[in-house]
């Protein structure tokens, strides 16, 4: 990097101002804007003072959760553990980032009518090994987007050539562009393979999951474009293209950034083509109400080889009069649905609870549910009262103890640790139909319809290779699992009394 991006990362890592280190150094504000710039850089015999200066400011402007996200930014060794190794590191970095950028000897570094020959030669960083590829996309996101009002990114990546620290970094890019998208109008595609081993079904599909049900509010799109190749390429429209190669044990390489118009323009161009003509959309979008009005939830429940992974308690295995009553409740405003959600409850009652079906709760999700009421009846939020909750699990613990049909199991930890955190993910699969659950925002309430074939394969696999796991995160003894659910209400009963 050179001096000036060093700084400029610094500065933005720790929320600090240009103007607040001038003063701190001494120098006008022209001066740290220039070298910032790239358009001048300090004199040789203050570089030793300006760093120390600048490294001792910089941490002592960090808060513990800055100073966490600085660490992981620059990934420096957990061995560096008190604020005087960390000066100490910083200095060294930005005395060594000067030395990098005295050495490129661009000869008009200094010449104010040459700027168009500066941009040519000086607008391109290289990273061998580097220690920056985890959140290289996000970070230059943020940058960029506080001097633009749009955004449109592409990346282009096969899913399974990657390890899963950098497929975390590209989901978790999702939730660090919803905050700006509030403010800002940002779209996002994401041209994505599947070639390779998948090594890891498990965490593989729950991210993907993750990044098409999450923040339902964004253009947030994914593609299947069949990419077989050991490289990201990305690039923000406008601003940067982004490329990282990598070996075949997933590790990365080298990065590279270029900021050079034609550059960047030639790569959006070459990218947004293949999206338009070789990319599928992995899934469709349909909201509470067409799902509803348009037959789909009834040719769901209608399929065969029905299996659910239930996220969040919903409309399924309530009995016909809570059904009933809940509907009135949640639709009140749109009565005219109120006919097709009858039919969906007959179809439920008649034929789809005595279909065989498989189902996989999250345990925490019931605990939660029976603690609070609150469940999702068609994706729309709503709160049941003590007497329609009990009735409710009574219903699903006499479907357990008496349904052949039926076969229930709890999950009572997350799959994978790393989304511990996350919202746990709905998925209803049929043999024709594969339907995921969006996180409810205000106002939308939207189901995603798988319609990629190989994705659609992947579904399959991915709650199959869960069912037929055999340790402790599943529960699947009827006897033991009525014990909880009963354990449960009687505290839900207790907090109720209360």
């Amino acid at each position: 990097m050179t001096f000036g991006q060093l700084l400029e990362k610094l500065l933005y890592l720790s929320n600090q101002k240009k103007i607040v280190l001038a003063k701190e150094l001494g120098y006008d504000i022209s001066y740290i804007s220039k070298w910032v710039n790239g358009k001048n850089i300090p004199t040789q015999k203050n570089i030793s003072n300006i760093c120390k200066m600048t490294s001792n400011f910089i941490v002592n402007s960090l808060t513990e959760s800055s100073k966490l996200e600085l660490k992981e930014y620059f990934e420096i060794n957990t061995e560096i553990d008190n604020d005087d190794e960390l000066k100490g590191y910083l200095e060294y970095s930005l005395k060594d980032s000067y030395v990098n950028t005295v050495q490129k000897n661009i000869p008009s570094i200094y010449e104010k009518n040459n700027l168009a020959n500066l941009e040519d030669n000086y607008n391109s960083t290289l990273h061998i090994n580097p220690r920056l590829r985890k959140q290289y996309l996000a970070k230059y996101a943020e940058m960029f987007i506080e001097k633009s009002e749009n955004m449109d990114i592409i990346i282009y990546v096969n899913l399974y050539s990657l390890n899963n620290a950098d497929k975390m970094a590209i989901s978790n890019m999702k939730k660090i562009l919803h905050s700006m998208s509030l403010k800002k109008n940002i779209k996002v595609s994401i041209l994505m393979g599947f070639e390779g081993e998948n090594d890891d079904i498990i965490f593989n599909t729950i991210l993907i999951i993750n990044m098409i049900t999450s923040y339902s509010c964004m253009d947030f799109k994914l593609y299947n474009c069949d990419i077989a190749s050991n490289s990201i390429l990305s690039v923000i429209k406008g601003a940067m293209f982004h490329t990282a190669m990598f070996t075949k044990d997933k590790r990365c390489l080298f990065t590279n950034i270029s900021r050079k118009k034609s550059i960047v323009d030639e790569a959006y161009n070459t990218l947004d083509d293949i999206r338009k003509s070789r990319g599928e959309k992995l899934v469709y979008y349909k909201n509470s109400y067409d799902i509803i009005k348009e037959k789909i939830w009834i040719q769901y429940i209608m399929g065969t080889d029905l299996r659910f992974l239930i996220g969040s308690i919903n409309e399924f295995f309530m009995p016909k009069d809570l059904f009933e009553e809940i509907s009135l409740e949640v639709f009140k405003e749109e009565p005219y649905l109120l006919d097709d959600l009858r039919q969906i409850n007959m179809f439920l009652e008649n034929m789809t609870y005595k279909s065989k079906m498989k189902v996989l709760i999250y345990e925490k999700e019931l605990i939660r549910y029976m603690a609070t009421g609150e469940i999702h009846f068609f994706n729309r939020h709503v709160k049941l009262n003590i007497h329609q909750m009990q009735k409710h699990i009574n219903y699903i613990k006499n479907i357990i103890a008496n349904s052949n049909n039926i076969n229930i199991k709890l999950v009572e930890d997350g799959f994978v640790e790393l989304f511990k955190n996350n919202k746990n993910p709905s998925l209803y699969l049929s043999r024709d139909l594969k339907i995921l659950k969006m996180h409810p925002e205000e106002n939308i309430y939207d189901y995603s319809i798988v319609r990629d074939n190989k994705f659609k394969i992947i579904c399959d696999d991915f709650f199959d290779t869960i069912w037929t796991r055999d340790d402790e995160v599943l529960v699947c003894e009827k006897d033991y699992i009525l014990e909880k659910i009963d354990k449960a209400l009687m505290y839900a009963k207790i907090m109720n009394d209360n």
